[in-house]
């Protein structure tokens, strides 16, 4: 039996993704438990298939200037081979340059036809004897081209940005590093986040962040983490909490809120929202899928959250029993993911026509949603992308349609109008956006 080493797996693991449409996540999680990876060779498994996903453009790039066959006739496996013995050359600074080589062409021999052999080695030498000048020259590229090569980001995305936001560069790079780390949501209902931290091993360089949130910078295997199984934590981004905080003692008064996740899996806003509020709430959870909702559920009962009842519901489609009963209702749309690409390095391969639509479906279930609430109750509505087609534009459209709503501030980052965009660079966070409407009385 041939020995499944981190390089080979990394490679089959790439062809596999792309081949089958797989989320790299599941991917990178599916082959370490399979091969049984630990320690050294973990690391290296998850650096090189997670760095080569993530910087799969800029490798690319460099494939078609060495290339003798062109891009598109290179078979599928040979061309991962040379992706991840590329990045490698270029970004892994402690693998030799001679191994990259040997190792990328041994690869070939017993996963390809030998005859490609020659053509890998080949291009692999070339990019050592030339990789000074294929970086300067990648350097001095411009514009969103430019942009897009370095960071290895699709051209048309650094466009939109830039549209947006003008601001295109600071956010590409802010979001050009893999994150392999992990933030917590601590449930203050049993813990504060400076005791759990104090149970944390010193070598996480673990930190709090605000009163409810700890991050964690580097992997580590969550549950296996002092507190999981006490329900003293559960994994949420800060941007999420911070949005999910909009939902609170002070900003609804009732004694025991009517409150409506329209769009809940896997369970973080509407966990972070009952913890907000004591446990002392009216929670309807929904989802499309009756199966993810089972997320929810044995989520709320590791935390030992008893105020939330599960729903299968389409969010575009209300349930009509609950119309003007709830205090606030959280709209924690579909989207195109954009502003978490850090996390989820997949997701910025998402072709325009994907994440065309998303828009009315997200407008659609914001409409129907308004259903929920009574007089002077809010919505809170939040994306992770950054895209002004799924953020201000759906806001705006709505506000539009329905004089009987007006923003209201939600005080996220100083925001006094009503709509807040969390800009990676700026805040330091997942890319993310919210808005608060509250209906009139």
């Amino acid at each position: 039996m041939q020995e499944m080493t981190p390089r080979k797996v990394a490679v089959l693991s790439l062809n596999s993704s792309i081949k089958n449409g797989k989320y790299s996540n599941l991917e990178l999680d599916a082959a370490i438990k399979k091969y049984g990876f630990e320690d050294k060779d973990k690391a290296f498994f998850t650096r090189l298939f997670y760095g080569t996903v993530e910087r799969k453009i800029t490798l690319d790039y460099v494939i078609k200037r060495l290339s003798s066959v062109k891009f598109e006739k290179i078979e599928p496996l040979v061309l991962c081979i040379l992706e991840t013995g590329l990045y490698q050359v270029f970004f892994m600074d402690k693998v030799p340059d001679s191994a990259a080589c040997n190792e990328s062409t041994e690869l070939v021999k017993t996963t390809c036809p030998k005859s490609y052999a020659g053509y890998v080695n080949g291009i692999m030498r070339s990019a050592v004897r030339e990789k000074k000048a294929i970086l300067d020259e990648i350097s001095h590229l411009t514009g969103s081209f430019g942009l897009s090569i370095k960071y290895s980001v699709p051209e048309w995305l650094c466009k939109m940005w830039e549209r947006d936001y003008g601001e295109s560069a600071k956010i590409v790079k802010a979001l050009s590093r893999v994150k392999v780390g992990v933030a917590l949501r601590v449930n203050t209902l049993k813990i504060s986040a400076e005791e759990l931290l104090s149970h944390l091993p010193e070598e996480l360089d673990a930190k709090c962040v605000g009163n409810t949130s700890i991050v964690i910078p580097k992997s580590c295997v969550v549950t296996e983490l002092y507190g999981y199984n006490e329900g003293l934590f559960f994994v949420q981004d800060p941007a999420s909490t911070i949005v999910s905080s909009l939902v609170n003692k002070q900003s609804v008064k009732a004694d025991k809120p009517f409150i409506v996740d329209t769009c809940s899996c896997p369970g973080g806003k509407s966990f972070s929202m009952a913890i907000n509020l004591g446990n002392e709430a009216e929670m309807h959870s929904m989802d499309l899928h009756e199966n993810r909702l089972r997320l929810v559920r044995s989520g709320a009962e590791r935390l030992g959250i008893t105020c939330i009842e599960t729903h299968e519901c389409d969010g575009r489609k209300p349930i009509e029993e609950f119309f003007g009963k709830a205090d606030a209702v959280v709209c924690d749309v579909p989207c195109s993911g954009l502003g978490v690409i850090a996390k989820k390095p997949d997701i910025r391969y998402k072709t325009y026509a994907e994440i065309e639509k998303l828009p009315e479906v997200q407008y659609d279930i914001l409409e129907a949603s308004k259903n929920y609430l009574k007089d002077g109750g809010f919505i809170v509505y939040s994306t992770c992308t950054l895209r002004k087609a799924e953020n201000q534009d759906v806001i705006e459209k709505f506000l539009k349609n329905n004089d009987d709503f007006e923003l209201c501030p939600t005080g996220i980052f100083g925001d006094d109008v009503g709509m807040v965009t969390f800009l990676p660079h700026k805040t330091g966070t997942d890319g993310f956006f919210a808005a608060k409407l509250r209906k009139k009385k």
